[in-house]
């Protein structure tokens, strides 16, 4: 009896005890949620490659940079650079017409791993340079970002 239970049972008593330590590894967050009501749009305007040329009047050299991919249906990707090497994170998007009076719309941009930001948007330029603005503790914040042809 000892040798049945040492061979058989406790092997399965331990699976049974250490399999959601197992499954608990898995599970990713939910990143990715719709934000609610009233975001219920993607600006077809916003399809493309990204690069930030401007923050806040000041240039941003090109190893300072990061840039924003979107693909027209509410997913892209962030890249960025992180101790000399271009990383980068999934992001979701939705559009909302404005309700602070800057511009006509507003952006929810949501990060896989970095905070969600909601700024209002416009475009210039044929709508090749694309402006982000919102407020801070710190104030105005406005990034400018020029269309590439693609993420080098």
């Amino acid at each position: 009896m000892k040798k049945l239970l040492r061979n058989c049972v406790m092997p399965l008593v331990l699976s049974v005890v250490l399999l959601p330590l197992l499954t608990g590894c898995t599970v990713e967050s939910n990143w990715w949620d719709d934000p609610g009501s009233g975001w219920g749009y993607n600006d077809p305007r916003l399809a493309g490659n990204w690069v930030l040329v401007q923050y806040n009047s000041d240039n941003v050299p090109a190893n300072a940079t990061n840039y924003l991919q979107f693909d027209g249906r509410g997913y892209g990707y962030y890249y960025y650079y992180d101790r000399g090497y271009l990383d980068r994170e999934r992001l979701r998007y939705w559009c909302q017409n404005s309700v602070s009076g800057t511009s006509n719309y507003q952006i929810n941009i949501q990060y896989e791993y970095s905070n969600p930001l909601t700024t209002n948007y416009w475009f210039t330029h044929g709508n090749n340079t694309l402006w982000m603005q919102w407020r801070t503790g710190g104030g105005v914040q406005t990034y400018v970002y020029d269309r590439i042809d693609y993420i080098p």
